[in-house]
């Protein structure tokens, strides 16, 4: 909190695999020092709750999220960012559930696979995203199958296709293949 807040503007929460909080508050202190931020996650976070609100961003992990919800589910934030958000891949779960719950004006999900075994992978995280916008689950499963990638449904992947296009932002290996490193 030794940074000062941007004003008028509500905190943005990003929530992250535990391996990627360290490299996430790296990012911060390099693209963003300007920003004000809290890690929320171990045993002391509960001394940070009256913070939140007077912070940029507050950086949290799924686990805390799931474990946290009750309390950061009546926060207003600005962003609510999931990084690796295959993480919410099954709709039922408890951390799925979490990251619905989140107040938020704006949403947005990072992912390298969104869809890793079963449509429905897309589904919970569009759900996260667009609350709504692709029907219910069980609506889902009987449009567009639910089954694995692997064997697409019955000529309704590219309906699917097209309705979700408009809202994703998507990068091919050849489009970054200068960006990486060289195999060892």
């Amino acid at each position: 909190l030794e940074r000062s807040r941007v004003p008028n503007s509500q905190p943005s929460l990003i929530v992250v695999p535990k391996s990627l909080m360290f490299n996430w508050v790296q990012e911060i202190q390099r693209f963003t020092p300007e920003l004000s931020y809290v890690e929320y996650t171990g045993l002391q976070r509960a001394e940070l709750r009256d913070e939140l609100a007077k912070t940029n961003i507050v950086l949290t992990t799924y686990g805390t999220l799931r474990r946290d919800v009750v309390q950061l589910r009546d926060v207003q934030f600005d962003y609510a960012v999931l990084d690796e958000a295959q993480t919410i891949k099954n709709a039922m779960s408890q951390v799925a559930k979490a990251c619905r719950l989140v107040k938020a004006e704006y949403r947005l999900a990072l992912s390298g696979t969104p869809i890793e075994n079963h449509a429905t992978d897309l589904w919970s995280i569009m759900e996260f995203l667009l609350p709504g916008y692709l029907g219910s689950l069980p609506r889902f499963k009987r449009l567009y199958g639910g089954g694995s990638k692997e064997h697409p449904d019955d000529g309704q992947t590219g309906a699917l296709k097209r309705l979700i296009s408009p809202f994703l932002l998507r990068r091919t290996k050849d489009q970054v293949l200068k960006e990486l490193p060289e195999k060892t």
